[in-house]
């Protein structure tokens, strides 16, 4: 099982509803309504905030490409 998917597991039903949400926006970049951010010393790549939950993903051929999910203090290591 792959960790975006264990990652999702463990939240409850309404944040594991939000976040698949947040996901199919990231596929299809509409993230004007997001905190969106690029990540620094990491050409290409962003975040985006929601919460304590944080997104990290890249732009590939015009649709976004999610590489990791995970709460704040556990995303950047």
């Amino acid at each position: 099982m792959d960790k975006i998917k264990k990652f999702l597991l463990k939240l409850s039903k309404k944040e594991r509803k939000l976040l698949l949400r947040i996901l199919a926006d990231v596929l299809q970049l509409k993230l004007d309504d997001y905190d969106v951010k690029s990540l620094k010393g990491m050409k290409g790549v962003l975040r985006l905030r929601k919460g304590n939950k944080r997104v990290v993903f890249m732009k590939k051929k015009g649709r976004g490409m999610v590489l990791n999910i995970a709460f704040r203090k556990d995303v950047y290591k």
